[in-house]
């Protein structure tokens, strides 16, 4: 935990933490009530200041999906929260004073520092709350914790489960100088060596098999009801238009062709990618990866089959079944937008 005096931004381990937890579908002005009603259940076995997971892929107009979860000692025996162990993971941390509707600079602060280091940054984040005060906001003190989304060490992991010993250790040679704070040009230099000895080493479906691993985590949660969906209705068509009426993280620039459907990805900075003066600008607002976003043109097109990992997740879950997933466009093949293709198996066409 960093001080809460600190008002720089630390990278930081966190350790796993065992937790008792309720999750609510809201705003940050529904915590104070809820903090309220864990205090009174959890009472003496709380060990420090209330953390809250936000999972901002799970929204709408209602507010998005937390988990409120109070630090203890040890299990409670109760059906009124649940005890869960809060996983141990590597973060970039910020200590916020003063109202929370102020939050987006601090927030800002902490993106930029992160970015420019090529770190990608996990889908939810975690939120100490040292003090918040309703009546006086301008009291509040919050530690923001960007999650980190761990892709070196599932690239590394994945490389074992697929080569052998050697070609892995030759492989990720470029990526052994890498350190926390180096710079996104270096990480982003080294990365493309690394996929380059990949390339030679590899085919194909290997390819595919190791860096779709090291896609963003889809939220499951997001999954169930479009699984649910589909078993109802047996229907692609009625699942793609669903989902595109709904908030979240659920993919909207869907089309079925047969037994194909395509989805293509929207720009990652809408403003910027409107904004831009140039291809370069235009291309570098699209891309959605900290990684590759000041390298495209020098980055080896099969970087993105990790994009292709975010696909893949969803709608393996929704058919529960595997599917083939195809890049059709890529900023790296050249194109101006990124398309995937997913090949429905003959008995759901």
């Amino acid at each position: 935990m960093v001080s809460i005096d600190d008002s720089e931004v630390r990278f930081a381990a966190l350790e796993e933490t065992l937790v008792a937890k309720i999750r609510i579908h809201g705003s940050v002005s529904d915590l104070p009530k809820v903090f309220s009603e864990l205090d009174g259940i959890v009472g003496a076995h709380r060990l420090g200041s209330p953390i809250v997971v936000h999972h901002w892929g799970v929204s709408d107009s209602e507010g998005h999906d937390m988990d409120v979860c109070f630090p203890i000692d040890m299990e409670i025996e109760t059906d009124e929260i649940s005890i869960d162990t809060l996983p141990a993971k590597e973060a970039m941390t910020l200590v916020h004073k003063g109202q929370y509707s102020e939050i987006g600079d601090s927030y800002t602060k902490v993106r930029l520092h992160t970015y420019e280091r090529g770190l990608p940054i996990a889908e939810s984040t975690r939120e100490v709350y040292h003090h918040l005060d309703v009546k006086s906001p301008d009291e509040t003190v919050v530690e923001i914790q960007t999650i980190l989304h761990d892709w070196m060490d599932r690239f590394k992991k994945q490389l074992e489960e697929v080569l052998d010993s050697s070609t892995k250790e030759e492989i990720i040679v470029p990526l052994s100088a890498l350190s926390i704070d180096s710079t996104a040009g270096d990480r982003q230099k080294a990365l493309c060596k690394s996929l380059r000895i990949l390339e030679a080493k590899t085919n194909e479906v290997q390819q595919f098999e190791i860096l779709s691993y090291c896609a963003h985590v889809f939220p499951v949660e997001l999954i169930p009801p479009m699984q649910d969906l589909f078993r109802k209705t047996g229907s692609v068509d009625a699942v793609i238009e669903s989902m595109k009426s709904r908030g979240g993280f659920y993919p909207k620039n869907l089309r079925r062709e047969g037994g194909v459907i395509y989805s293509e990805k929207s720009p990652a900075n809408p403003t910027a990618y409107k904004d831009a003066k140039t291809i370069s600008e235009q291309r570098r607002a699209y891309c959605f990866c900290p990684l590759i976003r000041d390298c495209i043109d020098e980055t080896p097109e099969l970087f993105c089959n990790c994009s292709a990992g975010w696909p893949k997740q969803l709608w393996e879950g929704i058919l529960e079944t595997p599917v083939k997933i195809e890049i059709t466009k890529s900023l790296t093949k050249g194109n101006d937008v990124c398309e995937f293709a997913i090949h429905l198996p003959a008995e759901f066409v």
